[in-house]
């Protein structure tokens, strides 16, 4: 009896760890599509940003609104695989029509690309392991006690990296460029990341606010997510409740 209650004990462990790895993969999955959806899902969200902050001023030479949307778009298109260089990339500046990106700067989205891409790849692998361990779950707990499971792990999941998230949000507020760098630094092996504002025009038109609004965006957007799915556990967890009160009487 003793060994069997043991068993029982261990299993309820595996399966608790199985359910908190699925809500970090959903958790990941939910983060990198948010991020993919600010950067090319949303209708006119560079326009308005580049608008709002003037941003074809700040480039070395006169630029339209237009132009800096462009080679926005085709620098996008590239990091996510449509284009396959970015030396056709042309911006009319002063009255010439020429490349704008420089070798630095296209040696630099070369590695975005790449941390681009790589994002995409590693939301596939948190797919399949969300899947492989929710069908792992659903074979040893049934139909019933499945949702509970996962609605717990992701809650547990959720409150670890919403603890993590906030300590970020906090640095950001204090000192986002401190924040910019770090990120820079933990993500490229290289210093092609530091740009040059009287040399490289691609840091004129991805100014520090755009990228700060960008983060404020993506987070939003996943946390918005979360909160839904969180509600949704806790509604699960609260039915499943009611149902053990009921059966106990």
């Amino acid at each position: 009896m003793i060994f069997s209650m043991k068993k029982i004990h261990e299993s309820s462990i595996t399966h608790n760890i199985a359910a908190f790895i699925c809500g970090l993969c959903l958790l990941l999955i939910l983060l990198i599509t948010a991020t993919q959806a600010l950067c090319y899902w949303i209708p006119g969200w560079w326009r308005n940003e580049y608008a709002k902050y003037d941003t074809p001023s700040n480039v070395r030479g006169e630029m339209s609104l237009d132009d800096a949307v462009h080679v926005t778009e085709d620098m996008l298109d590239y990091c996510i695989g449509r284009l396959d260089t970015l030396d056709d990339s042309m911006a009319t500046i002063d009255g010439v029509k020429r490349p704008f990106f420089t070798d630095r700067e296209k040696s630099h989205l070369a590695d975005c690309r790449g941390l681009f891409l790589g994002a995409i790849k590693v939301r596939v692998i948190a797919c399949l392991l969300l899947i492989a361990f929710v069908i792992y779950i659903y074979i040893h707990n049934g139909k019933e006690k499945t949702p509970v499971l996962l609605a717990r792990g992701w809650l547990r999941s959720l409150g670890l990296v919403f603890v993590l998230a906030v300590i970020v949000a906090i640095l950001c507020v204090i000192d986002f460029t401190w924040v910019f760098t770090v990120f820079h630094h933990i993500f490229f092996d290289n210093d092609l990341w530091i740009l040059y504002p009287d040399k490289d025009n691609l840091i004129n038109i991805m100014q520090e606010d755009v990228f700060s609004d960008a983060a404020m965006w993506i987070a939003g957007m996943w946390l918005s997510a979360c909160a839904v799915l969180a509600a949704a556990a806790v509604m699960v967890l609260r039915r499943q409740k009611k149902t053990d009160v009921l059966l106990s009487e």
